[in-house]
């Protein structure tokens, strides 16, 4: 082996946390490589198998492993029969972001001895792998920190610049990240660690492309909501698979033959109910409103407006499984009514806004960790308390929200059902104000939902005149004291504390009843003002070029339809040319 590239960064590093860092760079390798959707692991052991090549039948034409495995323990002057407890070997598939790219595959050899990671490129030469390099690379832990050597191994190519670059300025600062930050701690803390745990990885991928392919293309181009499609499609569709993988994991070990029946409570768009119909399930969705998006699903997909109080008016004694995905409010209610529909009734859970029994807001106990954290232990105590066995995994969403509680069974037996709705009665009062509260009907007093009618809360609604004196305020304050006699001026940059402080205390209140206030209004007047930072500066205006650039022609890209505001409000007018503004040079007086 001869070393080409060595690189290394300093710094104080236990072995515990330079393996656990490492395990992350083998498990999400995702977290570094934007080509990556993934990693399955194929292989994992002290010992390689006697003939590695035909221990997974995906991999064609790499008889060279098992030589390269043999070379190993012959440069360690071991017998491959030895029990070599210092030494893991791992085979990963590199799964792409794009389905349909060539998938890569990895040895990474673990020797704990020299205190070294080792990862080899065995991907067959026919594949035409784009997603590692395809030389050997190692991390290795030294005394003063981690060293990344970039080696010529065993017929492997010399490394590409390119490749060696990302290798030393991204992958490498991840990892003495990782292990820098206290990983042990952090673990513990951590609710849930693994990603996709209860369903199988490979069924995961090919699923969530199908189901994109499927239904998520033509969502995105049609989708009518105010909401960002590229997030909110492809999260439903994720969940999707995962639920449909879950439950047919559940029919095959209970031999069931009819798919499970599901109601979605707080089903908002509906996306995932129109998905799960579709994929062969009976249900319904719930919410408190209707969404514009409903008329456009066909009618077999149900959706009803209604309001969900905790009570026995709302139970669903036939259906086999309850959903609240981000279902607020209810949240706490889930395992609840779930538990009290029917001994058979389990649930998914995916807790997003932090709320207590009665509909007011949670307030965090414990300040050594999250709130988010801390709520999320509050529910699964709260689901088994409910009698349930819950298990909790990690989704793979676009959302910093993504763990999710899942009551997949009870822990008592069917005999103790009764006993166990009046013990969840018990609970509901300790965790509320349900003391009195006749359990027959109403389980909880004075229970908060949601408004039926959503408040607008992004400063649209704002009288006109009162946006434009408060533009007003901030423009002339920007331009206070600058030279206006000479170059174009955009004036000066402020920091957002002091904009507030220049504006009236009166129409800062009406501000404050718009939800972003003031920093929103800033941004909805995006063409005048760039907020970056906690900053506030006037834009230079955009010239029709610079608002064509990157468009693809065919859209209806809107420009010189709407008066400029520079033009009208600013002392040295706009600095471009009729021709050459995005905006309308005509007084707007």
């Amino acid at each position: 082996m001869s070393c080409s590239n060595i690189a290394n960064i300093t710094a104080t590093i236990s072995d515990v946390s330079f393996w656990n860092s490492v395990d992350i760079l083998i498990k999400k390798p995702h977290v570094v490589n934007k080509r990556l959707w993934g990693s399955k692991t194929l292989f994992r052991d002290t010992k390689a198998p006697d003939n590695l090549p035909l221990y997974y039948e995906r991999i064609k034409n790499i008889n060279n492993i098992q030589e390269y495995i043999d070379s190993f323990y012959e440069n360690l002057n071991v017998s491959t029969d030895d029990a070599i407890s210092n030494i893991q070997f791992t085979l990963l598939e590199l799964l792409p972001r794009t389905y349909n790219e060539n998938h890569a595959f990895q040895i990474v050899i673990l020797n704990k001895e020299i205190k070294t990671a080792l990862f080899y490129d065995v991907t067959p030469s026919y594949m035409e792998q784009n997603l590692c390099p395809t030389f050997s690379y190692s991390f290795k832990l030294h005394e003063n920190g981690v060293q990344l050597e970039v080696e010529s191994v065993y017929l492997f190519s010399e490394p590409s610049s390119k490749s060696y670059q990302w290798l030393k300025d991204t992958v490498l600062p991840h990892l003495i990240k990782w292990a820098t930050e206290n990983f042990e701690n952090e673990c513990h803390k951590q609710i849930c660690n693994e990603s996709l745990s209860l369903v199988s990885i490979d069924k995961y991928y090919s699923k969530y492309n199908e189901l994109k392919i499927k239904h998520g293309r033509e969502m995105v181009k049609i989708w009518p909501e105010c909401t960002d499609p590229s997030k909110f499609v492809y999260e439903d569709i994720a969940i999707a698979t995962y639920l449909l993988l879950l439950w047919e994991d559940e029919r095959r070990n209970h031999n069931l033959i009819n798919y499970q029946t599901f109601v979605d409570l707080g089903c908002g768009n509906g996306l995932l109910v129109y998905i799960l119909i579709k994929e062969g399930h009976k249900g319904v969705g719930i919410d408190i409103r209707r969404r514009q998006i409903w008329g456009m699903y066909p009618p077999d997909v149900k959706l009803e407006v209604k309001t969900v109080t905790p009570s026995d008016a709302h139970l669903f004694p036939e259906t086999d499984w309850l959903i609240g995905n981000h279902s607020d409010e209810l949240t706490p209610w889930i395992p609840v009514i779930a538990a009290r529909s029917s001994y058979k009734c389990n649930f998914f859970l995916l807790p997003c806004c932090a709320y207590n029994f009665d509909g007011s807001k949670y307030q965090r106990q414990n300040s050594s960790i999250s709130q988010y954290t801390e709520y999320l232990q509050y529910i699964k105590q709260v689901c088994e308390d409910c009698g349930f066995q819950t298990v909790t995994d990690r989704l793979k969403i676009p959302s910093t929200k993504r763990i999710c509680h899942i009551g997949i069974e009870r822990t008592y037996p069917i005999e103790e059902y009764d006993q166990y709705c009046n013990r969840i009665q018990n609970l509901i009062s300790v965790g509320s104000s349900a003391a009195d509260v006749d359990c027959e009907s109403l389980w909880i007093r004075d229970f908060k939902a949601r408004e039926a009618t959503e408040k607008v809360k992004n400063c649209t609604q704002l009288d006109k005149s009162l946006i434009e004196k408060i533009v007003e305020i901030i423009s002339k304050h920007l331009l206070h004291n600058c030279n206006l006699e000479s170059v174009w001026s955009i004036g000066k940059t402020v920091g957002l504390r002091e904009v507030i402080n220049i504006i009236p205390k009166d129409k800062l209140k009406a501000l404050k009843s718009e939800c972003g206030g003031l920093q929103t209004l800033l941004k909805n007047n995006h063409h005048i003002f760039k907020v970056q930072s906690g900053t506030v500066q006037l834009r230079y205006p955009k010239t029709v070029e610079e608002v064509y650039k990157g468009q693809n022609k065919t859209n209806n890209v809107k420009i010189q339809q709407k008066p400029c505001w520079f033009y009208n409000n600013h002392p040295q007018g706009c600095p471009l040319t009729d021709l050459q503004c995005s905006f309308l040079h005509i007084k707007s007086w």
